[in-house]
């Protein structure tokens, strides 16, 4: 008898965990990808820390390419005016644009 319910509780909780994680992945994937920033980095290190061109970081929020590398996000944004948000913002539509190209050339090739 004790067996058995050890068994039931065991399977139920595989069951539940399961379920959970598959939940949260749906999640994470409808949102895309999520940019990497924090105050005390350059634009250096989250251009790196994102995958992506410091030149078209730099492009997109109007900096200079003789700008020191230096400076932090936070001097940056100050001197250049731009939020955190704004810098988050291009990092990720730049990303899930190339997530989706990729998807897209994946399901090309699928059907070929």
């Amino acid at each position: 008898m004790i067996k058995k319910l050890l068994i039931v509780m065991l399977v139920t909780i595989s069951v539940i965990s399961c379920n959970s994680g598959n939940e949260k992945s749906k999640k994470d994937e409808s949102r895309g990808f999520i940019a990497t920033i924090d105050s005390s980095m350059t634009l250096a290190q989250v251009a790196k820390a994102n995958n992506i061109g410091e030149p078209y970081l730099r492009t997109e929020l109007g900096i200079r390419r003789n700008v020191g590398n230096n400076y932090t996000i936070a001097e940056m944004a100050k001197r250049f005016k731009f939020s955190f948000d704004d810098l988050r913002k291009i990092i990720e539509d730049r990303k899930n644009k190339q997530a989706a190209k990729i998807k897209k050339q994946k399901l090309k090739q699928g059907n070929s």
